[in-house]
């Protein structure tokens, strides 16, 4: 039988045309060109044509949660700054109270008793971050993944992750630009503690029922989480093995509320990175639905454009607000944790 050359065209095309020939040349060719130890194309003047694999969209590997600010309730400021009135009297009857019954005779006239009022104002502070984009960086991402717009995502979570440690830290004597937060506007109600408990958390929220109010959150770190977890699964009162028919036995660890021993009301923990050596007690709104805590917006989270004379885009992510304790003795604030 005779036989012809592999470089004869007639013999060249027949092959190229079977698919088990073509995968075989193709697999050839990789094995060549490709360095597997490196991953990069051998000889490296290669790999000049080769598209980068790059994920147009950054990988958040930092804390982004904010739940103590996505948790406050919000409303609409007016002005330079918000001022509301506080009743600082109480209105029962008894030493600390009014000191006047409420009864009187038939045909008499009730007593008449008044009231102690103070009117606190807060100015609305400004948080935001600068964006700024050159131009040319723009058009050459316009086809790809716009750069302004991963940019404004990133600082967005900046500014929220900002307010969310001025809610608790927040404090104007130290920095001028900055509003009061929750521990700085807590006076009336302190205490210490190295590790919370369920009962000592029972304890601080008597004082607040005292006051008026009935505890119905707790700011906390994710040390003290740990602590009444422990503390409550050593007291049996939590069973933290859930038994499961295909997985087996699974550990649960998490305490998301407890139960006041004084109102009977549910205590949802909030675990902030921010709490650092505190915790706070207190109630966010009343049972009626009245907010006894608030951020008040002047300027909502927004990105604003802004004029430049530099061949780039420049932006702002902004907002004007203020955290306003409107029931301040109904909050709680305990120091000296262990972190």
């Amino acid at each position: 039988m005779g036989t012809k050359k592999i470089v004869e065209p007639e013999v060249l095309k027949a092959l190229v045309n079977e698919e088990q020939t073509l995968s075989q040349i193709a697999e050839a060719i990789r094995k060549a060109a490709v360095t597997t130890s490196t991953y990069t194309f051998s000889p490296a003047t290669r790999s000049i044509f080769v598209a980068e694999n790059l994920d147009p969209v950054v990988k958040l590997i930092v804390p982004t949660a904010t739940p103590i600010r996505n948790l406050l309730p919000r409303k609409t400021g007016r002005g330079q700054a918000t001022a509301w009135k506080k009743l600082t009297s109480k209105l029962h009857y008894g030493p600390t109270g009014t000191g006047t019954v409420v009864t009187f005779a038939d045909g008499g006239t009730p007593q008449e008793t008044t009231q102690t009022y103070s009117v606190v104002t807060a100015a609305y502070k400004l948080l935001g971050r600068k964006v700024s984009v050159g131009l040319l960086h723009v058009a050459a991402s316009k086809d790809y993944l716009p750069v302004e717009d991963e940019l404004i995502r990133i600082k967005t979570l900046e500014v929220m992750l900002g307010e969310e440690e001025l809610i608790i830290n927040g404090d104007s004597d130290a920095d001028s630009n900055a509003f009061d937060g929750l521990l700085k506007q807590i006076t009336t109600n302190s205490g210490t503690a190295a590790l919370l408990t369920a009962s000592g958390i029972s304890v601080y929220d008597q004082t607040i029922f005292e006051a008026g109010g009935g505890a119905t959150h707790l700011f906390l770190g994710p040390r003290q989480a740990r602590a009444l977890s422990d503390e409550l699964q050593q007291s049996g009162s939590i069973q933290r093995i859930i038994v499961s028919d295909q997985t087996g036995a699974v550990a649960y660890q998490k305490v998301s509320a407890i139960v006041s021993a004084v109102t009977g009301k549910i205590i949802q923990l909030v675990t902030s990175r921010y709490m650092g050596k505190w915790a706070i007690l207190g109630q966010i709104k009343s049972d009626a639905g009245e907010n006894y805590v608030e951020m008040e917006d002047l300027i909502p989270l927004i990105k604003m454009d802004v004029p430049t004379t530099s061949f780039a885009k420049d932006s702002f992510v902004v907002e004007a607000t203020v955290l306003k304790l409107i029931a301040e003795p109904y909050w709680y604030k305990i120091g000296g944790l262990a972190t």
